[in-house]
């Protein structure tokens, strides 16, 4: 009897401690967003449908407040702050960052390389890509993945692109390598942020700007511009950013929803910028306000011949990046379109 006794004693207070972790465990954690585009954007629907997966995937345990943009600090510091714990996470773009990790011009997409994102996903998961990139921002005590971006990415201009020639001298908005690339086809490279372009393009600050065809009804560039090129400079990506600390602090069950989870949340989230990308394009196209500027295929070769030496060069920058360039070179030829 009293060996049952003392059993029940020992599976009372099993019981007891049990549901003490599990109660523990349970509580609702918050963590902030630092938005770089604003809330109601394309831009902004890698993180918005993220937060509201990772509640769900977590019953409620984990929520996610997402800041507009600036709150804690502006979209170039977002990389420094969320190292230094300030905030949690964060949806951005790696060409503000490319003099901080040089290793994100590999993140955004290479002009003319990726044309699609099945491509993408193939080099950072298959080919060992997304690893380099891994490596890079853990330097910064940051988790990284990748989103998939615009599938349209090019010239947003008030005069039609259907030769190189015809962006000679002219003034281009353009982040990261892509400066480079508008500086070899002839033009100058402006910095401008997303949320500035439209007054720019409107006061003729710039002439045009590389930015993806969503921000056409986004940012209502379609009112301010007259052509859109084809075909596109690139797939490019956009990038969540977890600070590796807030994630370490999770309930083990929960760091795993969140690490294994956040791919797969972003591919679902990938698919539909890329369809609402498509529809904002064909909008513009069909209401009368925007044009269709084609560079023929014999432009296209000149381009790829000017665009080769800035992959080179990127490759110089370290074995990590020459490791990252030889990938997707080694891709390149796989998929028919050498760039060698």
């Amino acid at each position: 009897m009293k060996k049952l006794l003392s059993l029940f004693l020992v599976l009372t207070v099993m019981l007891c401690l049990s549901s003490s972790i599990q109660a523990a465990d349970a509580k609702v954690i918050k963590w902030k967003m630092q938005a770089s585009y604003p809330v109601g954007t394309t831009v902004m629907m890698n993180g918005v449908e993220w937060t509201k997966a990772i509640e769900k995937l977590t019953n409620g345990r984990l929520k996610v407040e997402i800041l507009p943009p600036g709150a804690m600090c502006g979209v170039r510091d977002i990389v420094t702050y969320m190292e230094l714990g300030v905030f949690d996470c964060a949806v951005t773009y790696g060409g503000f960052y490319t003099g901080l990790i040089p290793e994100t011009d590999l993140e955004i997409g290479l002009p003319q390389g990726h044309r699609s994102w099945d491509e993408v996903w193939d080099a950072m998961y298959n080919r060992g890509l997304g690893d380099i990139i891994s490596e890079a921002y853990a330097e910064h005590n940051i988790k990284w993945y990748p989103a998939a971006a615009d599938n349209y990415y090019h010239f947003n201009t008030n005069f039609p692109v259907t030769k190189l020639s015809d962006l000679k001298g002219k003034k281009i908005r353009a982040l990261g390598v892509y400066g480079k690339y508008v500086q070899k086809l002839g033009a100058s490279a402006v910095v401008v942020p997303g949320a500035e372009m439209y007054m720019a393009m409107k006061l003729g600050t710039i002439d045009g700007a590389i930015y993806g065809a969503t921000g056409l009804q986004d940012v209502k560039l379609h009112e301010v511009v007259q052509y859109y090129t084809h075909p596109t400079a690139a797939q490019i990506a956009l990038s969540l950013l977890i600070n590796k600390d807030s994630l370490a602090k999770l309930p083990p069950d929960l760091k795993v929803l969140v690490e294994q989870g956040t791919r797969y949340i972003l591919n679902d989230t990938s698919m539909r910028y890329i369809t609402q990308c498509k529809e904002s394009m064909n909008k513009s196209v069909n209401s009368g306000s925007v044009q269709i500027s084609t560079l023929p295929e014999e432009e296209m070769a000149k381009m790829r011949a000017l665009v080769i030496p800035i992959w080179d060069e990127l490759a110089q920058k370290s074995p990590r990046m020459k490791k990252g360039v030889d990938i997707i070179k080694q891709q390149m030829r796989d998929l028919g379109r050498p760039m060698d």
